[in-house]
């Protein structure tokens, strides 16, 4: 969709509620802990007084922005742990500023997007982009892929090339500058500077917004030739194809083999000519889908069986592996960790595999897992023990509607591995087979920031709950909580033995209330740092007197 171009946006940067917005979300973010060259984290920045002072640094800074250099650090890399990924990590300034930067791109950008492009954008995710490929392939026949990979797309970007397709819809120099010198900010590693002729930091707020204008211009060259075209054009179309693309991982589907090896070939050269790109001649394959591709975690395959056709989206052979061998390292401290401990860690790696996969075709998955996952811990317990195999079994395994660390799975009567804790209650093992399988629907294409499509989302049923949690987080900092109030609140009914500050009667979840302790004379709530030593818990009953002792007063 073509816009207008803006202008005086420079401006916006400096607005006190987008600044304190960017302030919260950077903070909120688990990356806050850890240091740029400044050695400045979350922890600096916990008081009112720091935010205050935070936020005034930003503003000053945005003024005539330029950018700190970029701390260089290395990570496995997630589909291959021996091999390493360079990160940079920014101050916590540059974070802020470039929050405020993504908050204005955004908007602007969000309609100019390819339709297909599902990576790092509002109300889109990988299930999105799986669940059109599925459609593409089962309903128009469009059999044969092209899976693009790209050669370090984030540590390739031209930055003049960038700057330029930027200028055709911004038309604000100083904003231009501000990205700019983002984009230049440097690199230190080991102590040593190095500049950044190329490339967005992994790690910055601002790559994902600025790799997906990048790319959006590889988008729009294959929709021109099929997908943005008219009916009498199309119908002079050589070639019938469509893209779909999270982020850098990208396929384009089409008819025919021919016409496939012949788009591989025109992309390859496009992305060198236009954008200074190259694709991995090894890893950018030609693929029919009766053989099966992966993407984005899933192997899509097509299959025929009694004259049906059906797309189904499983877990990657890869994908599968990677996650066996996370199981049996975290496992281990089945043997060495007290039990509760160590079931909730196996508990956090099975809850995000499984809610991840559950959105495709994981029935099959799921059963082989458990198989294994109950043998694996069955033999952690044996060498823990050194018990029978059968006293272990029984000692051990607990029914799901005992379990009080998973309330999702109460109803279920089914036994698996599990330990008591000091006050008896049970922590069970989760189980992939309790995990209801539930397929996306179509992304609607609704843009977020025009009125009426806002309307289409806030309205509809399965988004709502997205809505509200947004919409509680905004209230959480309206009234200036922070993310680890919950924490909070539950360390002061713990350091108060569970009973009431007045009163002394026992607390229970529903008859708690936490609020700052009386405030000294002269000074507002707000004035007071929100930790558990200015807070104090009392049941709701001598809550309600108070407050009604002090509007009297």
């Amino acid at each position: 969709m073509e816009q207008r171009p803006f202008s005086r946006l420079h401006y916006l940067l400096r607005w006190n509620v987008w600044i304190d917005n960017s302030i919260e979300n950077v903070l909120s973010n688990s990356g806050a802990l850890t240091p740029g060259v400044d050695n400045m984290t979350k922890k600096d920045y916990t008081t009112q007084e720091a935010r205050q002072q935070l936020r005034e640094e930003v503003k000053h800074a945005l003024h005539s922005y330029i950018s700190s250099s970029v701390r260089r650090v290395f990570i496995p890399k997630h589909n291959k742990p021996k091999e390493k990924r360079p990160l940079g990590i920014p101050t916590i300034v540059d974070r802020v500023a470039q929050d405020v930067v993504r908050s204005i791109l955004e908007p602007i950008y969000e309609g100019k997007q390819h339709p297909h492009s599902y990576g790092f954008r509002p109300f889109r995710g990988t299930h999105h982009a799986i669940e059109r490929v599925r459609f593409l392939i089962g309903r128009h026949r469009y059999e044969w892929v092209v899976e693009l990979d790209i050669k370090g797309f984030f540590d390739n970007v031209d930055h003049e090339i960038l700057l330029s397709i930027l200028r055709r819809t911004i038309f604000d120099r100083r904003l231009i500058r501000v990205i700019r010198s983002m984009l230049k900010a440097g690199l230190v590693y080991r102590g040593e500077f190095e500049e950044t002729e190329l490339g967005t930091p992994q790690g910055g707020v601002v790559s994902p917004i600025l790799g997906n204008i990048y790319l959006n211009e590889l988008d729009r060259f294959i929709g021109s030739k099929y997908e943005f075209l008219s009916p009498y054009q199309r119908s002079k179309s050589p070639i019938p194809c469509y893209i779909v693309r999270y982020a850098d991982d990208a396929v384009i589907l089409c008819r025919s083999k021919e016409h496939a090896e012949l788009l591989k070939a025109q992309v390859a050269q496009f992305l060198q000519e236009k954008l200074k790109l190259q694709l991995s001649a090894e890893k950018t394959l030609v693929t029919h889908a009766d053989e099966g591709f992966d993407f984005l975690g899933f192997n899509i395959r097509r299959w025929t069986r009694q004259g049906k056709t059906r797309v189904l989206a499983k877990p990657s052979r890869r994908a599968i592996q990677r996650f066996r061998n996370t199981l049996a390292k975290d496992s281990k401290a089945l043997q060495i960790a007290p039990g509760t401990a160590a079931i909730a860690l196996l508990n956090k790696k099975i809850r995000g595999f499984a809610e991840y996969f559950r959105r495709g075709n994981a029935k099959d998955t799921f059963l082989t897992l458990d198989y294994y996952l109950w043998w694996l811990v069955f033999h952690r317990l044996k060498q823990r023990t050194r018990e029978p195999p059968g006293v272990v079994a029984r000692r051990f395994q607990y029914r799901y509607n005992e379990a009080a660390n998973l309330p999702h799975h109460r109803k279920s009567t089914a036994k698996n591995f599990g330990f008591r804790d000091d006050d008896g209650n049970v922590h069970m093992l989760d189980k992939f087979g309790l995990y209801k399988i539930e397929y996306p629907d179509k992304c609607s294409q609704k843009n977020p920031y025009v009125v009426e499509d806002r309307e289409w989302l806030d309205g509809n049923r399965k988004l709502r709950e997205t809505m509200k949690v947004q919409q509680a987080k905004f209230i959480q900092r309206l009234y200036g909580l922070s993310k680890n109030w919950g924490h909070y609140r539950r360390h002061v009914v713990q350091r108060q033995n569970s009973r009431c500050s007045i009163c002394g009667c026992k607390l229970i979840r529903r008859n708690v209330h936490v609020d700052y302790l009386p405030r000294p004379v002269g000074k507002r709530s707000s004035q007071r740092e929100l930790i558990p030593d200015n807070l104090v818990a009392s049941c709701i009953s001598c809550y309600r007197q108070m407050r009604q002792q002090r509007i009297r007063n």
